[in-house]
């Protein structure tokens, strides 16, 4: 079983290394193979809104740089990981520039899911998918951040999925257990 993760923290960002880390370890342990990526190093252009993928080089981007990689990646994995600081009630920006260019596992085609119009998807496998955020003390971001994590996860049909936001000033020695919980709601270990 293959699990990606898509960090899309600053350098030097101790709560979500943690978190990281503690997401291998425990996944390592079940026998996953787990590839963390620290987006921050990656070559990965915004995407253009050109639509290319889906109509020039349908489920490839136009753009050749590591972008490509993430989708490749993406689709490949049995679980997809999320990590990034809360902001603003968003994802980091090297999160989002990921996250749009993973657009060709999508069709351009619209239909009705769970009662809301989505679009189709490009391939039959669909990756679990977990999404956790780190918010800065003091700030109420979490609802809105919970509330674009669950639209963004239902884009990607997950057999099953968890969202969730770890306060950075709760106690790190935390983190295993928190980890824990979130990858038994995505139903990778019991």
């Amino acid at each position: 079983m293959k699990t990606v993760i898509f960090n899309g923290s600053e350098e030097g960002d101790l709560t979500i290394k943690a978190i990281e880390k503690s997401i291998v370890d425990q996944l390592t342990e079940k026998g996953w193979e787990v590839e963390p990526i620290e987006l921050r190093n990656m070559q990965i252009a915004a995407c253009l809104g050109c639509f290319g993928c889906w109509v020039k080089t349908p489920g490839t981007c136009v753009i050749n740089d590591y972008g490509r990689e993430t989708t490749r990646k993406a689709i490949q994995s049995d679980l997809m990981v999320w990590l990034t600081p809360v902001t603003f009630g968003g994802y980091s920006s090297e999160l989002k520039k990921a996250l749009d260019r993973i657009i060709p596992l999508l069709l351009p085609y619209f239909q009705s899911y769970h009662g809301q119009i989505h679009h189709k998807m490009r391939y039959k496998k669909h990756t679990k998918l977990l999404i956790i955020g780190a918010q800065e003390p003091g700030l109420d971001y979490e609802e809105t951040f919970m509330a674009l994590a669950e639209r963004n996860s239902i884009n990607f049909r997950p057999p099953a999925y968890a969202v969730s936001v770890f306060q950075r000033d709760t106690d790190p020695k935390t983190i295993p257990a928190f980890v824990e919980e979130q990858l038994k709601k995505v139903e990778v270990i019991s």
